[in-house]
């Protein structure tokens, strides 16, 4: 900070000189009907400096003299103007090509649509703004091709996977990288959607490339609003309702008690149940175990900004409050966030700007789990209560675990993140033309919480708990030199920059056990039988080169060439840097006067591009040998405290890279009207960072090498326009579809490598998922079900100890046992296409939204159908009403299990994973403008919506889009054992402007 004010004052010194002056320039910007066009984007050419019109079409900004200001928006062609030193400038767009002239920001600057040579996706927020968004993973699902959003817990403020072009790490993290701002790895999480001014997505290594070690997983970047001529206020207030999407179809109490009966009496056992207590069962039901889990959650969302300018300095504060109660009993979420952006001019030539933001959330048994899965297990026939009025402890029938009502209730899973985010920057124009310099600042500071309680029912009468405690600081400073000039037919834009970024991490975390006031919960650990407390530090730096160049003749020919020079502490001497070269050309064929004289075409353009990307996945010191703390007991005394060694460190670690082809066609016809884009791309990672098994002669364990590959190919196709256009109906429409093969190439000579995340509860008798070299990532690994052995085929029953009725699962060693030996891929777990689907009618004042989104070729492993239909182990008794169809004599044509004395049923095989494919009718959403009554003054709009309103699959779930894991792994996904469905959602809003 201190030389930031050094550099201040040595500005503001130099203002008087400075040949480039900034005036201050205001002006309107209205159709061709003279109607005032809100939200257009007004950029200074070669800049990242900006506004949007007000609701009235007005705007103020501070720009150079002899600059140019660029008019973009959607449905009109763009206009480019010389600001000549005048003071006031009205412009009037005419509809026509959307995107010809629209900026978009590209990683430390912008470009002209057009003139991008790479991959990349741009989300108006024209495409969200008619929907109850409350996060971005929200806004970019199904909206644009090659991003797959995967809602992997349906719960308030849950977990979600965002994932470009595939996923290319084992070890590291394979979420894209967000820029907030142009601060680096910002945390999405605690952003409002509703602060977005743009948002891009950086696709392909052309694009990416520029952010060096951490582009390899596709880039997303956003602007935040802010303020323009005259003061704003506005409020947008919403209520919502919301139901599970689906639920189980559980056998009645009095057939279940039946079915029991008649699995004890096959099986040579006494009938557990009367027939007077089954009567009584058919007449009097039995207990509804998801109806005491699932209720009618609820939720609420307010949002008030204001926002002006005047002659030097524009603002925008807002505030955003969100509130909801989950689906699933005591689970909820709360969100609270307050930004301020403000913007000034110093003087002539030296503008400063500061954004400013913090957040908090709070997370309240958001997990789903033992809850959900036990509502499955537990018996209709137990009660809920007992006599005394708790929850039943045991369950006589089913379950061998606790009660549903105990995994609600005696526990408490609590998340607390608070977020202070501040950048600092300024832009200077130097004396030569086209020359600025912009120097950035910003701090980031993370206050995390976790704090876990098991009561003692829930814990076998030892209440136990849990805190964790982080405390993380990001530092960053990016100073950039922007050139931007035009020669005649010759245009150059360039960009060179020195960009640092630094991490520190301090936690500890404390366990106790035997909590002697457990109705003190987590909030009193210190009384307890035992306990263990443990601390850690880390701190990882990046020092970083870059520089980029976009060359452009006659506005046809097209090249952009960048290079990026990373250092990264996380490495050894000898591989702490890497360089990350790209290139891409462009044709703009549409200029072309053969192709003109086609009149076809507003915009044809060929694009291909290659490049390099990188990835630390490795922890800041992966290339050292550790020593862990442990507590051993000599001679039956007490523990003593000591050191071992941990895994052996390996100071070659070096970079996962990926390198990127990606040959890409954009086409636009009817004078923008419709637009068609279409890329291939093909992505290799290579020095792929794996845990190798060590002999137990070289100290044993694991050791982090470079030594796999990995492979992603796919096709993206994306469709637009506005094909009805009309008096006061217009409609809007844009499809996306996107293709990926996901390969393991290589795994450094191992045949195969197990990975798992034990959500099977036991289910699973080795690891659930293997990568093996010709298959995707999330393979899962377990048995072939051929249904079950069928009269005919009794002698072969009989080999493996089987009768007819058995399971029959494939032998595939031949040895007539089935064992570990005969596992095999039976499913994939990653989409082989996803696509999205987004329409706006509007009429007048009436505007109706439908957005459809999907996701095909994608296996699910059912868990949690699983353990209701096994029969064994935690869950005992069968509990879905699909057991009605169970092998016995008259029904051989089954492949639901006979009830046997030889049964023995193997849960990780292909019987439980199920066609995970859907379409989802995302949301419908209806608002009206009310006609003001106070003459352009105010604006009213109310609006209804329905999420998640219609799910087609054959997924037999609540829900096809969750799974137990969260986005921190690709290896190990797709799983569902008691994950918290997403919900229907019915939300009821309405916004005030004045």
């Amino acid at each position: 900070m201190r030389k930031l004010f050094s550099l201040c004052l040595v500005f503001l010194g130099l203002g008087g000189s400075v040949l480039a002056q900034n005036a201050r320039i205001t002006g309107k910007v209205t159709d061709q009907d003279n109607a005032a066009l809100p939200g257009v984007s007004i950029l200074i050419s070669g800049s990242s400096q900006g506004t949007v019109t007000d609701g009235d079409g007005n705007y103020v900004i501070n720009a150079p003299g002899s600059g140019t200001l660029v008019f973009s928006f959607i449905g009109y062609e763009s206009q480019t103007v010389e600001i000549g030193n005048r003071s006031v400038i009205d412009i009037k767009l005419s509809q026509g090509s959307r995107s010809l002239d629209e900026l978009v920001v590209v990683g430390y600057g912008t470009q002209r649509k057009t003139d991008v040579t790479g991959a990349l996706s741009v989300v108006s927020t024209r495409e969200f703004s008619q929907q109850p968004i409350t996060r971005l993973d929200q806004v970019l699902q199904g909206r644009a091709a090659g991003v797959q959003v995967t809602q992997s817990n349906g719960a308030p403020g849950g977990d979600s996977k965002v994932r470009v072009r595939g996923a290319n790490s084992v070890l590291g993290n394979n979420d894209p990288l967000y820029v907030i701002d142009g601060f680096v790895g910002a945390n999405y999480n605690l952003l409002n959607p509703n602060d977005i001014e743009s948002l891009q997505v950086l696709k392909d290594a052309a694009s990416t490339s520029i952010y060096g070690s951490r582009g390899a997983n596709g880039v997303i970047i956003i602007t935040t609003k802010k303020g323009s001529k005259g003061i704003k206020v506005s409020y947008e207030g919403q209520g919502s309702v919301s139901n599970v999407i689906k639920r189980f179809d559980i056998l009645p109490a009095g057939e279940f008690a039946e079915i029991v009966n008649a699995r004890a009496l096959a099986t040579g056992s006494n009938a557990p149940f009367t027939q007077q207590q089954v009567d009584d069962f058919k007449r009097n039901g039995g207990t509804d175990w998801q109806d005491l889990v699932y209720r009618k959650g609820s939720g609420q969302q307010h949002q008030v900004t204001v926002s002006g300018a005047n002659e030097k300095t524009s603002f925008l504060i807002s505030g955003n409050y969100v509130n909801q109660k989950g689906i699933v009993n005591n689970s909820g979420f709360k969100r609270y966030i307050l930004r301020t952006n403000l913007n000034t001019q110093i003087n002539k030539n030296l503008s400063l700007r500061l954004n400013l933001s913090g957040a908090k959330t709070a997370n309240h048994n958001t997990d789903g789990g033992g809850a959900l899965i036990e509502a499955l297990q537990w018996a209709p026939t137990t009660p809920a209560y007992g006599a005394d009025g708790q929850p039943t402890f045991n369950d006589p029938t089913g379950s061998v675990s606790r009660s549903p009502l105990d995994h609600l209730y005696d526990k408490s899973i609590d998340t607390e993140r608070m977020n202070i985010n501040a950048i600092g920057g300024l832009t200077y124009q130097l004396p030569i033309q086209g020359l600025s310099l912009d120097l950035q600042y910003a701090i980031n500071y993370l206050d995390a919480q976790n704090k876990n309680f098991n009561g003692k029912r829930l814990s076998n009468n030892n209440p136990n708990a849990t805190r964790y405690s982080s405390d993380q600081v990001t530092l960053q400073n990016t100073n950039a030199l922007n050139y931007n000039r035009t020669f005649g037919n010759h245009s150059i834009t360039a960009v060179a920059v020195l960009e640092t970024q630094q991490f520190t991490d301090k936690n500890f975390t404390a366990t106790a056990n035997g909590l002697r006031f457990p109705q003190l919960g987590y909030d009193n650990i210190g009384g307890n039988s035992a306990a263990t407390v443990n601390s850690a530090f880390s701190k990882w730096t990046l020092l970083s080169l870059l520089g980029r160049v976009n060359y452009a003749f006659k506005d046809k020919y097209l090249i952009t060439a960048a290079i990026r020079r990373d250092g990264s502490s996380k490495f050894a001497k000898d591989n702490r840097n890497s360089v990350f070269p790209s290139v891409a050309v462009g044709w703009r064929l549409s200029e072309e006067e053969f192709i003109k004289n086609l009149n076809v075409f507003s915009n044809l353009k060929l694009r291909g591009s290659w490049g390099k990307t990188g990835s630390q996945a490795i922890s800041p010191y992966a290339t050292l040998s550790p020593y862990n703390s442990t507590q051993v007991g000599f001679n039956n005394t007490a523990v003593t405290a000591g050191v071992i060694q941990g895994n052996q460190g390996n100071r070659n670690l070096k970079w996962e890279t990926t390198t990127q082809t990606d040959v890409g066609i954009e086409m636009e016809f009817l004078n923008g009207r419709l637009h068609v884009e279409a890329d291939y791309f093909n992505k290799r990672t290579t020095d792929l960072l794996l845990n190798v098994q060590l002999p137990n002669y070289a100290g044993g364990g694991t050791q982090t090498r470079n030594v796999g590959e990995i492979k992603n190919t796919g096709f993206e196709f994306a469709i637009g326009g506005t094909p009805i256009e009309k008096g006061k109906f217009s409609w809007e429409t844009n499809l996306n579809i996107s293709t990926l093969k996901n390969e393991v190439v290589s795994l450094g000579g191992l045949p195969r490598l197990g990975t798992g995340t034990g959500a099977g509860g036991g289910m699973s008798i080795t690891n659930e998922f293997m990568l093996m070299p010709g298959q995707s990532l999330g393979s899962y690994w377990g048995l072939k079900y051929l249904g079950t052995f069928k009269p005919d085929e009794a002698d072969i029953a009989a080999k493996q100890g089987r009768v007819p009725g058995d399971p029959h699962y494939e032998d595939v060693n031949g040895d007539n046992a089935i064992t570990t030996d005969d596992f095999q891929i039976v499913g994939r777990a990653f989409p082989r296409m996803t696509g999205g689907w987004n329409n706006t009618f509007t009429y007048g004042g009436l505007t109706l939204n439908v957005f459809f989104q999907g996701a095909f070729g994608v296996d699910k492993l059912n868990y949690t159908r699983a353990g209701a239909m096994s029969g064994s182990g935690e869950a005992r008794q069968f509990l879905l009403t699909e057991i009605r169809d169970y092998y016995r004599p008259g029904n051989e044509d089954s492949d639901i299990p006979a009830f046997t004395k030889t049964y023995q049923p193997f849960t990780q095989s292909s019987r439980f994973v199920e066609n995970g494919s859907f379409v989802r009718l995302k949301n419908v959403s209806l608002a009206y403008t009310v006609p003001s009554v106070f003459k352009d003054k105010a604006n009213i709009r109310i609006f209804a919506s329905a999420t998640n309103l219609l799910t087609i699959t054959k997924y037999t779930g609540p829900d096809p889009e969750t799974s137990n894991v969260g986005s921190s792994t690709d290896t190990a996904i797709g799983i569902d054992r008691g994950s918290y469905p997403n919900a229907k959602v019915y939300t009821l809003g309405l916004t005030l402007g004045f």
